[in-house]
């Protein structure tokens, strides 16, 4: 019953309004003082609510003498509440865009542990509409790998870069990151990430410390234009230098 009371709660119901409706629906018509004993509102309480829910529409008096309260009909009720949100979200859309002049909030978002690391990046793969840009090392890569799938399914260009030469199968456009072995070494143990998405928004940060891994997600444009410019020159090296190359797999 608690669980009831606080989901009309969550609809505009005040608590007594709340324990008044469900009280007519068990048993009804009721009077003023019935609804009182069957549902714990005080009587000193009961008619000021009950009025405000016959001003709402929510039960109806029948009868004069005693005047007694029916409850309209949860069905219809409930329709008539997502019609008033409704149309207040429709309303409250066009007026704070209005408010709001098009300006954009560039926000830095800090996201710590490797899983909820994972996580975003799962949504913004599954958000993307036109390009996708990731460097990850190969065990993130894999995790990420069926959303990748479906992108490319979608006609979604993907960019991997791998530190790695091992298989993805099903995904092409795979670079194989060159340089020596120090540098390469030094990466793995960075187990840097950085996605972007649709040139609009990017992931980056490391997953080398577990639960303590930290990365930054953004729409911030300056930073969106150095992680670009820093992936995008990444891959080109990696076609350059001495042991990279692009792995076209089918």
């Amino acid at each position: 019953m608690d669980d009831i009371v606080n989901e009309l709660q969550n609809i505009g119901f005040t608590k007594y309004e709340s324990q008044i409706y469900i009280a007519l629906l068990k048993e009804n018509p009721l009077t003023g003082y019935e609804i009182s004993k069957l549902s714990g509102v005080p009587q000193s309480k009961v008619y000021e609510n009950i009025t405000r829910l016959i001003n709402n529409n929510i039960i109806i008096n029948v009868g004069t003498d005693p005047i007694k309260y029916v409850p309209v009909n949860p069905s219809e009720l409930l329709k008539n509440k997502k019609e008033e949100f409704n149309n207040s979200i429709d309303k409250l859309n066009d007026n704070l865009q209005v408010l709001n002049k098009g300006k954009n909030i560039e926000y830095v978002l800090n996201i710590k542990g490797d899983k909820n690391i994972l996580k975003k990046a799962t949504e913004m793969i599954n958000n993307a509409s036109q390009e996708i840009i990731i460097s990850c090392p190969y065990e993130e890569i894999l995790e990420l790998k069926n959303d990748l799938l479906v992108a490319c399914k979608k006609n979604i260009n993907v960019e991997i870069l791998l530190l790695e030469n091992k298989m993805l199968e099903g995904l092409s456009n795979v670079h194989i990151h060159g340089g020596n072995d120090t540098t390469l070494e030094n990466k793995k143990l960075y187990k840097g990430m950085i996605l972007i998405v649709d040139n609009n928004e990017i992931l980056t940060g490391n997953l080398s410390e577990g639960s303590e891994a930290i990365s930054i997600w953004t729409k911030n444009s300056n930073i969106l234009y150095i992680g670009t410019q820093y992936i995008k020159h990444e891959i080109y090296i990696s076609e350059k230098t001495k042991g990279g190359f692009k792995n076209e797999q089918n």
